[in-house]
């Protein structure tokens, strides 16, 4: 156990293996050696082991709270939540299984009963930090923002250097306009904790710096964090439309291909874009950064091939062959990479004489690209058309639209239909 709370885990394990040899049904080893896989990622062979020790020893809570963790990693989250309530049930006061608890109930989108669940954790270990800042979070989705903020500062005063506290702050005083004060929060986090490249681009967006793009790192874990919501905020709550729109921007030209033999969805998302374009596509292509993203794409059935990728490094690399797709398309990806001369020199390349590129921006009046206060990117037409020019593309229509709506007020953008050029 020393080992294992220094963050040894292969000596931990060593050991607890050298105790079930002599014993194979010590529980507390059973359970502890679980626990290891689970930090390790090895959810299923911490289940076997935890269920081991719990057969054994039924009454052991601790093991049902950390059963309930390897159980909420794997997804099973009614599962997860029987563990942490057996565990409750066996010791009543048992703060971090109210925690688990609340996370498991978080995910599962029931965020009153996972306030209730971090609440009694609370009563009962009232410096218990990452409950507070773990309540924050709920109560921040739930829109109680003033409360949010006030949770993360109780998390603050009993652990100042708590670098996810002070960014989850400083995401909450965003939203609420408070920019000097979540640009201060953003900036102490990545004192504590300089690795965090998310941190540097939304201090960029605050502060008024332009980078060429955001972090691949912020971009996967925003969508993975967004995968299972993705579709229903986007329609219900932003408003989105830009894959139909995008379609309708096909359909309007006049003396254009009926079908295309290949497409390529740049940027694919949970497979929006494609779920428009199948009907006119022989085959579709997708490649996206975000792992989860890419498992809701794939649940829907429409891509031949889907691409796990940076979107420059996959037009660049050895899957795309010159002229391979006659239909390439990318909504809402460009929001976050500001500087796009290589994606439409790689883009033209891939594409078939004729071919089309398809993509929407958020629209910016003056210069080439800007970052923006929302840690997304706008793009100026002038920009676009300079860009279109010098990689041989025609520009073919660009439509004005709104992107979505964000605080009841409509984003312009613009959709681009650009034809390569023979």
């Amino acid at each position: 156990m020393q080992h294992h709370n220094a963050g040894d885990l292969l000596k931990a394990e060593d050991i607890y293996r050298q105790i079930l040899q002599v014993d194979p049904n010590q529980p507390v080893a059973l359970h502890l050696l679980g626990l290891a896989a689970h930090q390790a990622g090895k959810n299923e062979t911490a289940v076997e082991l935890i269920t081991k020790a719990l057969v054994i020893n039924p009454d052991y809570a601790e093991a049902h709270s950390n059963l309930g963790l390897a159980l909420q990693n794997l997804g099973q989250l009614d599962e997860a939540v029987a563990s942490y309530q057996e565990a409750l049930a066996i010791e009543p006061d048992f703060a971090e299984a109210y925690n688990n608890l609340g996370n498991a109930l978080h995910k599962q989108k029931k965020p009153e009963e996972a306030v209730e669940s971090y609440n009694k954790a609370l009563v009962i270990r009232p410096d218990y930090v990452a409950a507070h800042n773990n309540l924050g979070n709920v109560l921040k989705k739930l829109g109680k923002l003033d409360e949010a903020v006030e949770t993360y500062h109780n998390a603050l005063a009993i652990k100042p250097d708590y670098a996810e506290a002070h960014s989850n702050l400083g995401n909450t005083l965003k939203i609420l306009g408070r920019l000097d004060e979540a640009l201060a929060s953003y900036r102490r986090a990545l004192d504590i904790d300089p690795g965090r490249h998310d941190l540097r681009h939304l201090i960029s967006s605050i502060s008024g710096e332009t980078t060429d793009m955001a972090p691949e790192k912020y971009i996967r874990e925003l969508f993975d964090e967004y995968a299972d919501r993705f579709d229903d905020h986007l329609t219900d709550t932003l408003g989105y439309e830009i894959p139909a729109l995008m379609r309708q921007a096909v359909d309007a030209l006049s003396g254009g291909p009926e079908t295309f033999p290949r497409a390529l969805d740049l940027g694919c998302g949970t497979g929006l874009v494609a779920e428009n374009f199948q009907d006119m596509a022989g085959e579709i292509d997708g490649v996206d950064l975000s792992p989860k993203m890419l498992v809701q794409a794939e649940a829907k059935g429409v891509y031949a091939n889907l691409y796990l990728a940076d979107v420059l490094e996959f037009l660049e690399g050895p899957d795309v062959s010159p002229a391979g797709y006659d239909l390439i398309v990318s909504a809402d990806t460009f929001i976050y990479i500001g500087k796009l001369d290589g994606i439409f020199a790689a883009t033209r390349r891939a594409l078939t004489d004729g071919g089309l590129f398809v993509f929407s921006v958020e629209h910016l009046e003056d210069g080439d690209f800007r970052l923006l206060t929302s840690g997304r990117y706008s793009q100026s037409d002038a920009y676009i058309e300079k860009l279109a020019a010098e990689s041989g593309f025609a520009v073919v229509c660009h439509d004005p639209v709104t992107v979505r709506i964000e605080k009841k007020s409509p984003i312009p953008g613009r959709i681009f239909v650009l034809g390569a050029a023979g």
